[in-house]
């Protein structure tokens, strides 16, 4: 059984692709009633482990493949988990159109079948910045650190 944070949006027990807290993709609220079994909202899992934003081509894919998820109101931009073999499916064929990954929403099962690099490739703007470790002062748009060179510096007067 998961254990989720206060928020309910970060489940601390599963992992994502970075061996980190998986975060929640989507809300379950949101979704469409029917929605085939190739798609999840909400957090993740190892059966549709990818966290992606949804686009027409892949829409077009899914139909070509006899899932039409449009007749299910599922439309592009919407967020949902999917299944590695079908996100994978069209990012093989290539092109710009693959839907976005959000890699710390994406459930760890999904590097069985896709390669990190891959996934990272398609990644999608992160919401959550501490997945990729600590900012340093130096990688920060503003002077909100000063270094000292001291140690138990003192702070300059103004």
């Amino acid at each position: 059984m998961s254990q989720t944070n206060e928020q309910g949006s970060m489940d601390v027990k599963t992992k994502n692709v970075f061996n980190a807290p998986l975060y929640k993709h989507s809300t379950s609220s949101s979704a469409p009633k029917s929605l085939p079994k190739s798609l999840v909202a909400g957090f993740c899992t190892s059966s549709n482990p990818i966290a992606a934003q949804l686009t027409n081509a892949f829409l077009d894919y899914s139909t070509s493949n006899g899932i039409d998820l449009r007749k299910a109101g599922v439309g592009p931009g919407q967020h949902f988990c999917l299944e590695a073999s079908a996100w994978k499916g069209l990012a093989d064929k290539g092109g710009d159109d693959v839907p976005r990954v959000k890699l710390e929403s994406t459930h760890e099962a999904a590097l069985e079948s896709v390669d990190l690099k891959l996934l990272k490739r398609f990644a999608a703007d992160q919401d959550n910045q501490s997945v990729h470790g600590a900012v340093r002062p130096k990688d920060g748009k503003g002077s909100w650190v000063r270094e000292s060179k001291e140690i138990g510096g003192k702070e300059p007067r103004a």
